[in-house]
C-alpha cells in the first residue's frame, strides 16, 4: 500500500500464488503458513487471477484505511468548499437552510443509522 502504487495494480511474487486446488484441499497446510509471512495471497485458477486472500488482521487494517480515507475526503470537499466560499464572499448555509432545500425531515434523519440530532 505504498504511495506511489496506489493508482496501480499491486505487485506480487510466485510466492504468493496459490491454485484454486490447494485452497481447497490443503488450505492449512499451503495457505495458512504463507498468510503468516506474506501480505496477501492471490488465488490463480489455471492462468488466470480469481482472488486475493488477505489475513484477517490484514483486512481489518486495511477497512480502517479506507474508513479513514473516506472520512479524510469528506473533510477536504468541505474544507475546500469553506474555502470557496470565503474566496467568493458567498455566505455559507446553515444545515436547517440545506435540509429544508431537499424536502429531508428531521424523522428521515433520524432513521439514518450514522445520524444524532440535537433538540
Amino acid at each position: 500500500m505504498g504511495g506511489s502504487q496506489s493508482a496501480e495494480k499491486p505487485l506480487f511474487s510466485s510466492n504468493q500464488i496459490i491454485s484454486v486446488s490447494d485452497v481447497q484441499r490443503k488450505w492449512r497446510s499451503v495457505v495458512e503458513p504463507k498468510l503468516d509471512e506474506l501480505p496477501f495471497l492471490m488465488m490463480f485458477s489455471g492462468s488466470e487471477p480469481k482472488a486475493t486472500i488477505l489475513s484477517y488482521k490484514n483486512f481489518e487494517e486495511l477497512w480502517q484505511k479506507v474508513h479513514e480515507a473516506s472520512e479524510l475526503q469528506i473533510k477536504l470537499e468541505l474544507l475546500s468548499r469553506a474555502i470557496d466560499t470565503e474566496k467568493n464572499e458567498k455566505p455559507l448555509l446553515s444545515l436547517a437552510e440545506v435540509v429544508a432545500k431537499t424536502g429531508i425531515t428531521a424523522q428521515d434523519l433520524e432513521e439514518a443509522p450514522d445520524v444524532e440530532l440535537d433538540n
